[in-house]
């Protein structure tokens, strides 16, 4: 019933991290899956993880993020997986969720399975795991948090807080439903979506190094969430979200270049150098780092603090 999606590149640590807090903190049945693609250097590292969650299913990103997407949404890609897989994954999935490998579930959704349905039955666009009545702070992207605009008017859904999104100024947290940052979206929404993005992708196609175009699209999740946008007025204006937030992306490092996104300020580790200490078989402990005091839904943690 409900599938996430986690985008990686070259953070087998982090990625790691993501996993344990999804394993520990989602639905116990949900299906994992990482799409994932690596700089030179660090395919064994991603493979070393492979043997350590196998429950989870890596698939290699192709030319074509938006048709890898598209694949995993349709089912279409484990035609060709193995048994295994199959028998987990092959059946169509009623909701999907996606995350990034920077992203942490840190402590228990506070909602059921049921919340959820109830809120796509009253015709909500997403029920947003990043937000929640303690998420009143936003990021400017110059590493100085200040007070985001938040509903003036909530309503309850089951567990769940809900709100217009459109009676907020465009721009902030609360009115942004199309993120790839812990929101959960029916899957026949996003098939709809994700369908007419790889039309315009091959268009914008960069493979082989020949764009196609003068501005070929960037095989990212960040480029995957910007071209989301253009649907931005096509979605529900009802949001929600847990009564407090669930998910926060800790930006230690960055390691994409299509959007310059601010990372490191408090916090700085870089991709190698976490890359060296997962390949000299350190992992990040989810129940050893403090989580706390969470304001905004992109807030660095001091994740190395639960290394060992």
């Amino acid at each position: 019933m409900f599938t996430s999606i986690v985008f990686s590149k070259d953070r087998p640590l982090q990625l790691d991290l993501c996993l344990q807090s999804i394993k520990k903190n989602f639905f116990a049945d949900s299906q994992i899956l990482v799409l994932y693609t690596t700089s030179k250097g660090y395919d064994k590292s991603y493979e070393q993880l492979i043997t350590e969650h196998p429950s989870v299913m890596f698939l290699k990103q192709s030319h074509n993020i938006f048709d890898d997407i598209q694949s995993i949404v349709s089912s279409k890609y484990f035609d060709g997986v193995s048994e295994t897989y199959r028998a987990v994954y092959s059946d169509p999935f009623k909701y999907v969720t996606f995350f990034t490998d920077d992203d942490i579930i840190y402590k228990s959704l506070g909602i059921t399975k049921e919340d959820v349905s109830l809120a796509f039955e009253n015709n909500a666009c997403c029920v947003s795991l990043r937000l929640g009545a303690n998420t009143t702070m936003r990021d400017y992207g110059d590493g100085v948090l200040r007070e985001d605009t938040v509903p003036s008017e909530v309503m309850r859904l089951g567990n769940l807080l809900a709100w217009n999104r459109t009676s907020i100024p465009t721009g902030g947290y609360w009115a942004y439903p199309l993120s790839v940052d812990g929101h959960i979206f029916k899957t026949s929404h996003m098939k709809k979506f994700i369908e007419e993005l790889c039309v315009l992708s091959q268009h914008y196609d960069n493979c082989g190094g020949v764009p196609r175009a003068k501005h070929a699209w960037s095989q990212t999740p960040n480029e995957f969430e910007s071209k989301l946008q253009r649907f931005f007025f096509d979605m529900p204006p009802l949001m929600t979200c847990p009564e407090y937030s669930a998910v926060v992306n800790s930006p230690n490092n960055r390691v994409q270049n299509t959007t310059a996104n601010r990372s490191g300020d408090v916090y700085n580790y870089t991709a190698l150098d976490l890359k060296d200490e997962f390949d000299e078989g350190r992992r990040i402990k989810l129940d050893d780092i403090t989580i706390d005091n969470i304001v905004c839904p992109h807030q660095e943690i001091n994740i190395l603090e639960g290394l060992s």
